[in-house]
């Protein structure tokens, strides 16, 4: 009782109040929402997307906020994340289940420079409340092989590595690319870590990058599939799911029953505003103020 008490004191003293800074919006009905009527929206839908920009506060509070009130309507419920990867699994289970430290858990589950602040949460959350927490990604130095060699380096793998790739690989010449390469590009200009004159192969970049959502999709499709089904809320960059692309996408190539939510950001300059434009983005839009916005 002491432990599930200092817990819940972890997880509300990161909740900042930021009942101003942002606004919901149902896509469906085109109208703005508060928080607990999404989360009842959400009760119909078999996997939720909860896309975010990493470094953003306002949306990973949000995301403590939305698992704990989701999970106070339906119990029967798996969290994803993109941000532990499959081969840690095993770690990440010892330490759901009290079997190790956090010091260990932390040493050993590669977890990403802002878990404390930002991830930590969701995990203790899922601890106390005995859930199951998926490592959905696949292990980074296998999607930089495919980055750097092509799909082809797959091949050099044993059978204990591939167990930690998905096992159908899906590269589309479609709108995700598209926006996947625009973006990379974009990205490369505006960046001053670029050697000049270095060039890079776009087309293997995106391969790695639809790896990613191959496996993180499988992993999804595996737990949910486990009886009893449980409602799965997955955590990711904004670009894997927003517009049912990337790997909300391939969950539904995986299977085309399960019906799939997304939530993506959308940043404003100065006022909350949103146009029609915006509501494929996703079931549900946060409309977030963008801060360099009100620098200029």
């Amino acid at each position: 009782m002491k432990r599930i008490i200092i817990i819940t004191i972890l997880i509300f003293s990161i909740l900042p109040v930021f009942c101003q800074e942002y606004k919901i919006i149902d896509t469906t009905m085109n109208k703005e929402i508060e928080l607990k009527e999404m989360v009842e929206r959400l009760g119909d839908y078999d996997v939720i997307f909860f896309g975010e920009f990493h470094d953003n506060k306002i949306l990973h509070s949000l995301e403590i906020e939305l698992l704990m009130m989701f999970y106070h309507k339906n119990k029967n419920l798996i969290i994803s994340l993109e941000m532990f990867e499959r081969d840690v699994q095993p770690v990440l289970d010892k330490y759901l289940s009290d079997e190790i430290s956090e010091t260990c858990f932390l040493a050993e589950s590669h977890h990403w420079p802002n878990y404390e602040a930002d991830y930590k949460p969701l995990i203790e959350f899922a601890k106390v409340n005995e859930l199951t927490v998926v490592a959905a990604n696949i292990p980074r130095r296998y999607a930089s092989m495919i980055s750097k060699q092509g799909m082809n380096a797959l091949d050099s793998l044993s059978q204990e590595e591939k167990k930690y790739v998905a096992r159908k690989h899906k590269v589309f010449d479609d709108e995700y690319k598209e926006h996947f390469i625009r973006t990379m590009q974009n990205n490369m200009a505006h960046s001053s870590k670029m050697p000049a004159g270095m060039t890079m192969d776009f087309d293997q970049i995106y391969a790695a990058q639809c790896i990613k959502d191959d496996t993180m999709a499988e992993s999804i499709v595996k737990y949910q599939s486990i009886p009893p089904r449980r409602k799965v809320i997955h955590f990711n960059g904004d670009f894997h799911s927003r517009k049912h692309l990337g790997t909300a996408q391939k969950i539904q190539i995986l299977e085309p029953m399960l019906k799939v939510a997304v939530i993506a950001p959308l940043m404003c300059e100065n006022e909350f505003t949103w146009n029609v434009e915006d509501l494929p983005e996703g079931e549900f839009l946060i409309l977030l103020k963008d801060e360099n916005s009100k620098e200029k």
